[in-house]
């Protein structure tokens, strides 16, 4: 049997969530502070709608161009395009629009977006966040465990007894990676140890040997050791496919295996 070597299982996924929802807060910083900084330069007047124009993008949806008037500083200007439109615009309406007092034609991002936009990036951000963090946070408390047992744990040798799907990566759709348990060959010892994830690739006999190491003085810590399997032997293999026989079955011995006949 070739070296079974652990993987790092959904830890790539955690990381990818972690660092979008980094990005997600960092974002909704960013936009945040653009807000604030247009807002210093806007002021905010009346405007009356004056057309809503529809028409289709490149993409085929149809899109509505929306034309409104309004008078600042004693100069009425008209004609001016909105850069956002809603359902509940409607020709001849009054909106409340921000405009640049430097260059009035420019109108800025109504305020409910301003709001809006930030926020929901925040919250995405903060669930990725904690997601990501806290199972990284799980992840390396569990490493940390695995190095002590490791380096100082008490060698147990245990027999796997089952190997399940590791149903926390999935990659298309497929189970990529098991996991194994196993228990004490000391039937005194009462535990079940779950293996690190690895390659469902690899095929591995119930029955087989291997070893966990586990902290004396924290025994809920323990590294089992997946290069340490090892394969039942032809005896135990022999019980392992009795245990499996279908009730009723009786093995035939072989032609001059020492059977008797009749003469």
């Amino acid at each position: 049997m070739s070296e079974i070597k652990a993987s790092k299982g959904a830890r790539p996924v955690i990381t990818v969530f972690l660092v979008v929802g980094v990005l997600l807060l960092a974002g909704a910083i960013a936009l945040g502070i653009f807000f604030a900084v247009e807002n210093s330069s806007r002021v905010q007047v009346d405007a009356a709608i004056t057309q809503i124009v529809p028409r289709y993008n490149s993409d085929g949806d149809r899109v509505y161009d929306v034309y409104v008037n309004f008078t600042y500083n004693g100069q009425t200007y008209e004609h001016v395009e909105l850069n956002y439109w809603n359902s509940d615009m409607n020709e001849g309406d009054v909106v409340t629009i921000y405009i640049n007092g430097d260059d009035p034609t420019s109108v800025g991002t109504p305020k409910v977006v301003q709001i809006i936009i930030p926020c929901a990036l925040a919250f995405f951000g903060a669930v990725f966040t904690f997601i990501g963090g806290w199972n990284i946070g799980k992840e390396n408390k569990k490493y940390k465990g695995e190095s002590a047992a490791k380096a100082k744990g008490t060698p147990v040798p245990c027999t796997v007894t089952s190997v399940i799907p590791d149903t926390t990566y999935v990659v298309n759709g497929r189970i990529v990676n098991n996991l194994l348990e196993c228990v004490p060959q000391d039937k005194s010892l009462m535990a079940t140890f779950v293996s690190r994830p690895f390659s469902a690739h690899n095929i591995v006999r119930l029955f087989s040997r291997i070893t966990v190491y586990v902290d004396p003085d924290n025994p809920e810590n323990y590294f089992v050791d997946l290069s340490s399997l090892t394969p039942p032997t032809p005896e135990e293999q022999l019980e392992i496919e009795k245990m499996f026989q279908p009730a009723g079955q009786v093995d035939i011995p072989a032609e001059g295996s020492g059977g008797t006949q009749d003469n």
